[in-house]
């Protein structure tokens, strides 16, 4: 009897220290699935939104633990800017790279072959070494590779030093000692690393004993804080599949954003290919925003999936400064004189105003109009370009002493920007009369009066025959006529409207003896040839048919270059087919050519502060 009561408590102690080690486990584990399952769920993340060239937003996004590639196709792209969905103009696909990372615990149970009797630690080795990257993003990849004992390579870009690190684990050593140092090498690693680049962790290990499993779970807990998804690949007995050891570490794994993989000899070794899909890619979709205001908004990503449910981003903040445009006087006048002539025309007839545009925001944008107002009143508008330009009547004014001017801009957000008010004080100069008003008491004055009648009494009475005029006689009336004829006011002429000129600059930069050439069509053809182009510049480096230069009613201004062979340049940058937007101030060069383009506009846009 004493020999079976002492066989006996033995296993009831094991079965109770069993049964203690299992609750033990089963606490620790209760507290990560609750508070860790929403932490590594599929989604979108919004890198960054940009809105330098506002109204059009710029939005770099990727996906996140995606099982779908995300599409590449507007139309399956939603953008939601304060509640309003709208469909991007563009979408942009950027590879980043992948970061590729491998752990192995090594232990001879690896070696049990899979359904094709190869062991599945050469299968491992054969899977791993096609997730090479193709051709071109050959540098894009990196890789890393930890192994028990502390065998370590970490982020490389060699992916052949990487594959060859492989060949140690062709065979294992009875004695190898299993253990998690390489998978805290690689959690550890991952932590400290500068990479931004998404990760794909690998994880090769025997059945694992349940007193570290603890252990276990923190590591992959930690990677997928960092936003690693640890594929574990583990090799077990087939007496294990569907226990409760299997099920609580698959319950486990996901809740720490891993998925277990596991390999009895009837499974084959996954296609470590597949964990590569929908990472890696930055993508960046361009859209015009319907915000006009000032603010803070939120933009969205919703991305709608052919198989999967839809996707959505949380919300990134757009912050927009939206301010009227900034307007000033050119050159302006404090004071004006009006000379009076001698038969009632005075000079000038014409103040001619012109108006800086600028955009403190920095979001340049269409105008819609321009209006003078003079002493508080609406005397002129611009419709279309050039919006600064005015030139003011003065037969209106010239009895005030002083204008006051100001120019008040709309532009195609709802704005309005108004110069400052300018005063300009008129000094109006009229010829003065000699003659006293009391001339009439003046005696001497009578008598010049009389003497005068009388002389011209004479005359007449007299009735001298006329004389033939001499020839000085007739030069002095050619006088007196050519002098009535300069006296003799012109017609102002026609002014011819000009989009903007052409400066003709030498090597240095600097102004030539040239005319400027004046672009007065709506689309101007450059060329070597009369018969193509309407500005002809006669240089060997010029096409019959160079380039073209279009004023759209809007205000902006392309320059196009016609594929010529000396090539057509903004600012020392080529100008394609496709054309390049032109700017007041900006070098352009038609072949060997330098010119300086100045917009009858002359808008500019103020820099962003940093």
């Amino acid at each position: 009897m004493k020999k079976v009561d002492s066989s006996r408590k033995p296993i009831r102690g094991d079965r109770w220290g069993s049964l203690l080690a299992i609750l033990v486990i089963l606490v620790c584990l209760l507290p990560n699935q609750s508070g860790n399952a929403q932490d590594y769920k599929a989604g979108i993340e919004i890198k960054s939104i940009d809105n330098t060239n506002f109204p059009e937003i710029i939005v770099d996004y990727k996906g996140v633990n995606l099982s779908e590639t995300l599409p590449t196709d507007t139309a399956d792209i939603e953008i939601i800017e304060d509640g309003q969905a709208i469909t991007p103009s563009l979408l942009e696909e950027n590879y980043q790279g992948v970061h590729f990372a491998v752990a192995i615990n090594p232990d001879s149970s690896l070696t049990v072959r899979d359904p094709d009797r190869q062991p599945y630690n050469l299968a491992m080795i054969n899977a791993l070494k096609t997730v090479g990257p193709e051709p071109e993003n050959a540098r894009n990849n990196r890789y890393s590779y930890f192994n028990n004992p502390e065998v370590a390579l970490v982020e490389t870009d060699d992916y052949d030093a990487w594959t060859r690190l492989f060949d140690d684990f062709e065979t294992i050593s009875a004695g190898a000692s299993a253990s998690l140092n390489s998978l805290e090498l690689a959690v550890s690693a991952l932590e400290h690393s500068s990479l931004t680049l998404d990760t794909v962790l690998v994880y090769i290990t025997p059945y694992l004993d349940f007193r570290s499993l603890p252990e276990f779970y923190d590591l992959v807990d930690r990677a997928g804080r960092l936003g690693v998804q640890t594929q574990v690949w583990i090799v077990m007995s087939p007496r294990v599949l569907g226990s409760s050891y299997e099920t609580e570490m698959q319950t486990t794994l996901q809740s720490s954003n891993g998925v277990l993989t596991s390999l009895t000899g009837n499974e084959r070794v996954p296609d470590p290919r597949d964990y590569m899909q929908g990472k890696g890619r930055n993508f960046t979709a361009h859209y015009q925003s319907q915000i006009r205001t000032s603010g803070d908004y939120e933009v969205a990503v919703r991305i709608n999936f052919d198989q999967s449910p839809a996707v959505q981003s949380d919300p990134a903040t757009l912050s927009l400064e939206v301010l009227p445009t900034k307007l000033s006087f050119v050159n302006p006048v404090n004071t004006l004189e009006i000379l009076y002539g001698s038969d009632g025309s005075f000079q000038p007839v014409q103040l001619p105003l012109e108006v800086l545009i600028e955009f403190p925001d920095g979001y340049p944008r269409p105008i819609l109009n321009s209006t003078l107002f003079v002493n508080g009143e609406r005397v002129a508008s611009n419709s279309q370009p050039p919006y600064g330009n005015f030139a003011l009547d003065l037969a209106d004014y010239v009895n005030e002493t002083e204008l006051e001017l100001e120019v008040r801009l709309q532009d195609e957000f709802g704005l309005q920007g108004r110069t400052p008010v300018l005063k300009v004080a008129l000094n109006v100069f009229k010829p003065e009369s000699t003659i006293d008003g009391t001339w009439y008491t003046q005696p001497w004055l009578w008598l010049v009066l009389l003497a005068l009648i009388a002389a011209i009494a004479y005359l007449v009475l007299r009735k001298p025959f006329p004389k033939s005029k001499t020839s000085k006689e007739n030069e002095k009336e050619e006088d007196k006529v050519e002098r009535a004829i300069e006296k003799t006011p012109l017609p102002s002429p026609v002014l011819e409207k000009t989009y903007g000129n052409l400066i003709r600059l030498d090597p240095d930069q600097t102004p030539s003896a040239e005319k400027p050439h004046l672009l007065t069509k709506e689309i101007t053809l450059i060329g070597r040839d009369p018969s193509l182009a309407n500005l002809v510049l006669d240089n060997p480096s010029i096409e019959p048919l160079h380039a073209e230069v279009h004023f759209f009613p809007d205000g902006r201004i392309r320059l196009t270059d016609f594929n010529s062979t000396s090539g057509t340049y903004i600012n020392f940058k080529p100008v394609g087919t496709h054309g390049t937007t032109l700017q007041h101030a900006d070098l352009v060069h038609f072949g060997t050519l330098l010119f300086r383009f100045n917009s009858a506009t002359r808008t500019q846009t103020a820099q962003l502060k940093d």
